[in-house]
């Protein structure tokens, strides 16, 4: 049965035609259904009619809005039964979305094991890879057997889902390398671990960014990487599925935040949830517009002999805008991806001025030969070509120094930019373009 039919199944109340296809739809899927539907009540009806596990696993896959409402439903037994269910870093990300009264007392209702387990990641700032880890993972020491590592993970197989390699370890549970699963079942059950391990492997430091985790993945392309604390000890893992989901957030987090919306913001969120995270961006460049149209009235009696200049002053700032944005959105990746730093800045900002310079020359000719075949003036022609490449070599300057600067700032170079740019693209456009003109006023006649 497709989506569509079973969401407006599910709209008109008739749930037991909904009930059997849940059986058969993946955990993905259903979330996709909770999420279509309107009402909270229907969407609690449709929780309602699955198991346990595989309601754990919705919930961790439903947008925020969809989430929040069912777990605000939820009662305490069932959120207790779902958080002995998920893997810690998911348990961890549902607590994250509760008030801290309702996690304390969770916290005070579950199995010690599982409360101590789960306030030793919540202490973690959760967008680093301490935040991201799990604590479900196989750890034997060097001296241990192929045999008996197998036999460890068949200990902990309901525990730990994804193996990918086992952990090996000292003593003092620090990290000393790691064994394959097709070293494992190659190997005879009597050799040693330490004879087999692979040494020096990639350990990621517990306080480390998320998006400097999700390099270290991309860099040495691994599917799970072990996490470690200031000594050396072994306190987690990171699997590739957590490290999709990051760089799906932090991609969708940079794109928000260039266009000036809020990055938790979803397509189906109330109209004043929007509007709570959009109306300050919105003031904030109509302030930035005013400090605009102040440069123009400095020129208004320029504006007043040639109005023409009113309609040409704004290919002069447009053109700045969007060549802006390409520079920006480049700079701002290059930061994201690790190609872009304070090192290679001076190599960076010259290539983006040569290239500003280029295409502003390109662009120029064009718009001023365009304006002097309509005005039949030269002289117009050659101030707005000028205008466009100085107005273009300023779109360089700021789409490649402002994101550094909050860079080093530790600032995230998306939050402002864009801004700052527009605003510079926008008074050094007309400023240029007027003030030129005005200079030229008496050769124009």
């Amino acid at each position: 049965m497709d989506l569509e039919r079973l969401v407006m199944l599910a709209e008109l109340g008739r749930f037991e035609e909904v009930k059997p296809a849940l059986s058969q739809l993946h955990e993905a899927d259903i979330a996709d259904l909770v999420d279509a539907l309107e009402e909270v009540e229907t969407k609690r009806a449709v929780f309602a009619y699955l198991p346990t596990r595989k309601a754990a696993a919705v919930l961790t896959l439903l947008g925020d809005l969809s989430r929040e409402e069912l777990l605000r439903s939820l009662s305490e037994a069932e959120l207790q039964t779902i958080l002995a269910t998920l893997e810690s870093d998911d348990a961890t990300d549902l607590l994250g979305d509760l008030p801290r009264e309702r996690v304390e007392k969770l916290l005070r209702a579950v199995p010690k094991r599982l409360s101590d387990e789960l306030r030793s990641l919540l202490r973690y700032d959760e967008e680093s890879a301490g935040g991201i880890m799990q604590k479900e993972f196989v750890a034997v020491g060097a001296d241990a057997t192929v045999g008996q590592a197998v036999e460890a993970l068949r200990r902990r197989a309901s525990e730990v889902e994804h193996f990918h390699r086992v952990f090996v370890i000292d003593k003092d549970q620090r990290l000393l390398g790691a064994v394959s699963l097709s070293k494992l079942i190659l190997a005879s059950p009597t050799d040693r671990l330490a004879d087999l391990m692979e040494t020096g492997i990639v350990a990621v430091p517990e306080g480390m960014d998320q998006e400097e985790v999700a390099a270290l993945f991309s860099k040495y392309d691994e599917v799970t990487l072990p996490v470690v604390d200031v000594q050396n000890r072994l306190v987690g893992r990171i699997t590739i599925d957590d490290i999709v989901d990051v760089i799906e957030e932090e991609a969708s987090e940079d794109f928000y935040r260039l266009a000036g919306v809020g990055e938790d913001e979803q397509a189906l969120d109330p109209p004043i949830r929007s509007v709570k995270r959009r109306l300050p961006w919105l003031v904030l460049n109509l302030v930035t517009a005013f400090l605009a149209a102040s440069v123009v009235a400095l020129f208004e009696s320029t504006i007043r002999s040639y109005a023409v200049a009113a309609a040409l002053m704004t290919i002069v700032a447009g053109q700045g805008g969007n060549a802006g944005v390409q520079t920006l959105t480049v700079i701002v990746r290059g930061i994201a991806l690790g190609e872009v730093s304070l090192a290679n800045a001076r190599r960076v900002l010259l290539k983006e001025i040569a290239t500003a310079l280029c295409n502003g020359l390109a662009v120029g000719l064009v718009a001023g030969t365009f304006a002097y075949v309509w005005q039949g003036t030269p002289l117009l022609g050659l101030v707005l070509m000028v205008a466009v490449v100085t107005n273009l070599v300023v779109a360089a300057l700021v789409g490649t120094l402002v994101p550094l600067g909050l860079k080093f700032c530790s600032i995230d170079p998306a939050v402002a930019s864009s801004v700052v740019l527009t605003t510079f693209t926008d008074c050094c456009g007309f400023f240029a373009f007027l003030g030129l003109l005005t200079l030229c006023s008496p050769l124009l006649g």
